[in-house]
């Protein structure tokens, strides 16, 4: 049985692995980035939750002790570490 054009446009768009740029993945298969683009916003349609991208939840507890360092986001957003182990995640990030 042969899959539909929208069949294989979706399966090669949800084929793309995090580690490959958008650019390097389009050349290796041939498409321009529009096309790329199309058919992922089609895919994120059929299924909104499959590709749910940005950050996890996490839970705030209240902090005890004195703190260790502020970082103030461009949007005013504060975040405060009050352990320095708490360092090393962030650096890790950047």
């Amino acid at each position: 049985m042969q899959l539909s054009k929208q069949e294989r446009m979706l399966t090669l768009v949800g084929s793309k692995s995090p580690e490959k740029s958008v650019s390097d993945f389009c050349a290796e298969h041939q498409i321009t980035q529009a096309t790329f683009y199309y058919w992922q916003k089609k895919q994120r349609q059929q299924d909104p939750e499959q590709d749910v991208a940005g950050f996890d939840a996490i839970e705030v507890e209240m902090a005890k002790g004195s703190p260790v360092a502020t970082v103030e986001l461009p949007g005013g957003a504060l975040i405060t570490f009050y352990h320095p182990e708490a360092l090393s995640y962030i650096q890790a990030l950047l």
